[in-house]
């Protein structure tokens, strides 16, 4: 679901752009890894300005491989392979939710399952404390924490917190994290700054939950076809 999300999220957005110029790399995996193998082989043949690496089973040893010269977008797997390889300098964004920031800022922690006890009971309010934390080790230039509220960072400091609109079933609903991912990626590649993707898309992801009246039981894709409406509304 995840994937999908995130790969019609970019689809939505860049067609409103008039631009359809998109390649996705996807291969079976059943938790053995062999799929994400053959993904990693193929990114190193990738040679866009900007790539996005998704669900796939961290390789340490295969993440380093990588090109780094291109804009580098990573959630989920691609992020955890980042930071367990200390070269989460090299990407371009991470976009972690409140946990995952958690295992960014656990120095000791080689995957989210293994993050220390008193970092991974945190509430909103320690959001900043965490992102300095994470700071000390190897992160990417700007980050965005997906929660409660939004934070979006550049180089370890808070630039701009997204509150509203506060929509909770959101939060029931599997892909909405990744559809934020995937609407601030597309956003960077239709030409804006990264600063004004990254907030513009937190606005765009919360303003889709309030246009669909969003109910813990919405479709995630009945979210991805709003995408063009609010981008009219939000885009002036």
């Amino acid at each position: 679901m995840g994937t999908g999300a995130l790969i019609g999220a970019v689809l939505r957005v860049l067609e409103y752009f008039d631009n359809n110029n998109i390649k996705v790399i996807t291969a079976g995996d059943i938790g053995e890894g062999y799929g994400s193998l053959k993904i990693y082989d193929r990114l190193k043949e990738v040679d866009d300005d900007l790539l996005v690496i998704h669900y796939i089973k961290p390789k340490i040893s295969k993440i380093k491989e990588i090109d780094f010269s291109p804009k580098i977008i990573a959630d989920a797997g691609g992020m955890y392979a980042g930071k367990a390889a200390n070269i989460g300098d090299k990407f371009y964004l991470f976009l972690p939710d409140v946990g995952e920031l958690a295992f960014l800022a656990d120095e000791k922690a080689i995957h989210p399952a293994y993050v220390r006890g008193f970092i991974s009971e945190i509430d909103d309010k320690e959001v900043p404390k965490l992102i300095e934390r994470a700071y000390k080790l190897k992160m990417p230039k700007y980050m965005i924490v997906k929660g409660e509220n939004d934070y979006v960072v550049k180089e370890g400091k808070i630039i701009d917190i997204i509150k509203e609109p506060k929509i909770e079933a959101m939060e029931c609903i599997g892909g909405t994290g990744d559809t934020l991912t995937g609407i601030v990626s597309a956003l960077i590649s239709a030409g804006f700054k990264a600063e004004e993707a990254m907030s513009l898309g937190c606005r765009i992801n919360r303003k889709l939950g309030e246009v669909v009246n969003a109910k813990p039981n919405t479709q995630i894709l009945g979210i991805i076809n709003a995408i063009p409406k609010v981008l009219n509304e939000c885009i002036k």
